[in-house]
């Protein structure tokens, strides 16, 4: 994997290897992708779909696809993983992260089903991390379900703090200082 953020600040796509072999290319995301967002969202299970919007979706609205491939904010970076060749692609994950004038982000991560528990969560994570640290932010968010033990193991694996959040027990809060993600080598 090459470092994510080049020398002015530009997003650099990377090639990654999961565990099983399979590859993918990782990229931001463009207006362009609208399409394979929303054919992605439908190959993603109710229960996957729940757990990362916290509601039960069936498909995204018109306005949450538009906000999805078209962000507008400097602090603000959306990234898809691609499957396939360039006539056949396939958007298999998102990751994205929202800045705040405080310095802090939160991030939001969808892995499709097939392609779950392959290091690719953990690829898009690092570089979220990595990108917001490059940008100046300094601390990085999420609300996770208490059930989704996939993420929050992830979360800890990473270095993030988990604990409760204002949502109630069901929902935890994870927490990671971008400068402790460098000194972890992240």
């Amino acid at each position: 994997m090459t470092a994510p953020t080049d020398s002015v600040g530009t997003f650099a796509s990377f090639h990654a290897t999961l565990r099983d072999g399979r590859s993918v290319i990782v990229r931001t995301i463009s207006s362009d992708d609208a399409g394979g967002v929303q054919a992605a969202f439908g190959r993603v299970s109710e229960e996957a779909r729940y757990t990362r919007f916290m509601a039960p979706l069936k498909e995204l609205s018109p306005a949450m696809l538009d906000q999805a491939v078209s962000p507008l904010a400097e602090r603000f970076l959306a990234l898809v993983a691609v499957a396939g060749d360039p006539k056949n692609e396939s958007i298999v994950g998102g990751a994205r992260y929202l800045g705040a004038a405080d310095g802090t982000c939160e991030f939001a991560i969808l892995i499709a089903d097939d392609w779950q528990g392959m290091g690719l969560a953990s690829q898009l994570m690092k570089a979220l991390i990595r990108d917001a640290r490059a940008r100046g932010l300094s601390r990085m968010h999420g609300y996770v379900l208490a059930g989704n033990r996939p993420m929050l193991d992830l979360a800890r694996r990473l270095g993030f703090e988990v604990g409760p959040s204002e949502e109630g027990p069901r929902v935890k809060l994870v927490q990671l200082a971008l400068a402790d993600a460098a000194a972890r080598g992240i």
